[in-house]
């Protein structure tokens, strides 16, 4: 493989599919380089929302704890190298290469069933745990990257911790048509001398699943409340106010999980002062969660890209207040559940801007057009940035533009966007 090629680029070349579902692969590879994981401690982290929402949280507290903490998650919004951090701080490219280069080492000395092969999640993994045990980490909070029983990340023994957030349907071809399906592959991460959390709001039946692999599971409690909007919400939670800086009611209970976890890792020995735990929900960011890029008119990226993702965000959009119009630039992955998503838009829209993705997954803008209510305004735009463009100009000072439907439109988004900011 050419030395060429960006590191990313070179992980990319592995391919997203690697063969038979199961661990041997990421087993063999952790083995081959030393078993990294073995080094480590987790919280590990499942669910079809909120996952990431939920890690960044519990990594900025831990930081704030003063321990030096890793985090993985995926997909990434602009740099690859987003999918590694250390207290907050993405994996360098020279490190990425040098990494690259043993991890590659090591493929080479593997013998794996015919038609199989390291894909690059995988690889990336077992990478990942190298810089966390270079870096002399405490804990890594660890998100799955599908499912969970047969994801990658499971590799771990017991974390000190697993949670699993919001179950929904998506990823149906994989991992199943219904939730308690979903819920039975998740759940897999579950594992003994673990405490095992869950977040609230879930159907009986997937409770129910969840109980089946861990009797002692802790679901949350629920928050009252107090005040939501597009700078964050305000909630009680266990007779203590909290602050949060995500915006939208889905992330109280993102933070809630959070802080369930944090309350058992305290009980387990690990000194989290509530200073701490208020500092790191004040300041955890996520990029492309309902992240307010600029004003005049208000631009906002949300890469809610299911039919859960959707709604939280139309709920979200129900709290801020708009005077204005609304306008939203829509691109969706084609193996996505497009119509049931398009059903949670229930705001009024102004205009839609469809583009398609630059990805071969891309629904086009004509099929996603048809989906959409015949009354609605429909532009179709050639690319993000075209898209991005016509709805600047047409948008007025007090209207709202909104980028949503998949992470790959909003990735490319917030670099267009970043760049206009630069230039």
């Amino acid at each position: 493989m050419s030395n060429c090629l960006s590191p990313a680029q070179r992980i990319h070349a592995l391919g997203r599919f690697s063969g038979k579902a199961g661990l041997h692969r990421i087993r063999a590879l952790c083995q081959a380089l030393g078993n990294p994981q073995d080094r480590l401690k987790f919280i590990h982290i499942a669910g079809t929302n909120g996952k990431g929402s939920t890690a960044t949280m519990l990594a900025s507290v831990l930081k704030h704890a003063g321990y030096q903490t890793g985090l993985y998650t995926s997909p990434y919004l602009v740099v690859f190298n987003e999918r590694i951090r250390v207290n907050d701080i993405i994996i360098s490219d020279r490190d990425l290469s040098r990494l690259f280069d043993v991890v590659h080492k090591a493929v080479h000395t593997l013998h794996l069933p015919p038609d199989e092969h390291i894909g690059e999640f995988e690889f990336v993994t077992a990478l990942a745990f190298l810089y966390f045990v270079e870096q002399k980490c405490d804990i890594v909070v660890l998100e799955t990257g599908l499912g969970g029983s047969y994801d990658a990340t499971n590799i771990i023994a017991s974390p000190e911790a697993a949670l699993i957030t919001s179950i929904s349907l998506d990823h149906t071809a994989i991992l199943g048509n219904t939730l308690t399906e979903i819920a039975q592959t998740k759940a897999g991460i579950y594992k003994p001398d673990s405490v095992h959390i869950a977040a609230y709001g879930m159907t009986e039946s997937v409770y129910t699943v969840l109980r089946e692999h861990a009797p002692d599971l802790v679901i949350c409690k629920p928050a009252q409340i107090l005040d939501a909007g597009i700078w964050g919400a305000r909630f009680i939670w266990c007779e203590q106010e909290y602050e949060i800086g995500l915006a939208g009611y889905h992330q109280v209970s993102n933070a809630v999980t959070a802080l369930t976890t944090l309350q058992l890792l305290s009980q387990r020995g690990w000194h989290i002062p509530d200073a701490a735990i208020h500092a790191g929900l004040c300041v955890a960011r996520i990029a492309g969660r309902l992240e307010k890029i600029s004003t005049n008119p208000c631009l906002i990226l949300d890469g809610g890209h299911n039919p859960d993702g959707i709604r939280e965000l139309s709920n979200a959009v129900k709290l801020f207040h708009i005077t204005g119009k609304i306008h939203v630039i829509l691109g969706m992955c084609a193996d996505k559940l497009v119509s049931q998503s398009i059903k949670e838009f229930t705001f009024p829209v102004e205009q839609f801007y469809l583009t398609p993705l630059n990805n071969e997954r891309t629904i086009s803008t004509k099929e996603l057009a048809s989906l959409l209510p015949q009354s609605s305004k429909i532009v179709h735009c050639q690319d993000c940035a075209d898209a991005l463009e016509q709805a600047r100009k047409k948008a007025a000072p007090n209207d709202f533009i909104l980028v949503c439907g998949s992470l790959y439109l909003v990735g490319e988004a917030r670099q267009i966007l970043c760049d206009d900011k630069m230039s």
